[in-house]
């Protein structure tokens, strides 16, 4: 009877643990997402260079107590096909942040079709980690773009 009453007391102990775990991985995933993108109207400053540089800049914060990682990568493009992307992996420490720093890059007279095409659109994927990739949340958002 004793190692039975010992059993039930390593297993509750065992699921307070796994909650608190689980309360303070999701609170480190949901706010390094939450500040990953900007938020209201941001203009892009494209830099009209050979090659065309369009920079995105991001400055994901973590409020948390453990450390998550974050995959974001970016891409445009024209006519349902790819002409530019990057993509980066952060980890970001508990208690601060990690900027993060996206390039499109593309020859200046392709970048100048693209961006007067009606059928451009960029597409964005961000995927947050926790608790040993034990908790993740991504999203995946298209954004249309170019002439109108």
């Amino acid at each position: 009877m004793k190692s039975s009453k010992v059993l039930g007391l390593l297993i509750a102990v065992i699921q307070i643990v796994s909650a608190i775990a689980l309360i303070l991985g999701m609170q480190s995933m949901l706010g390094v997402f939450s500040t990953a993108l900007p938020s209201g109207e941001q203009e892009i400053d494209i830099q009209n260079t050979d090659p065309v540089v369009i920079p995105f800049n991001l400055t994901p914060r973590n409020n948390g107590y453990l450390e998550a990682t974050m995959d974001v990568s970016v891409s445009m493009i024209v006519n349902g096909t790819e002409v530019a992307n990057d993509s980066r992996s952060v980890i970001i420490p508990a208690g601060s942040f990690t900027p993060v720093d996206l390039e499109l890059t593309m020859p200046l007279a392709d970048a100048q079709d693209y961006f007067e095409r009606s059928d451009l659109q960029f597409k964005t994927d961000i995927k947050v980690t926790s608790l040993y990739d034990l908790i993740s949340f991504s999203n995946h958002m298209v954004i249309e773009g170019g002439a109108q």
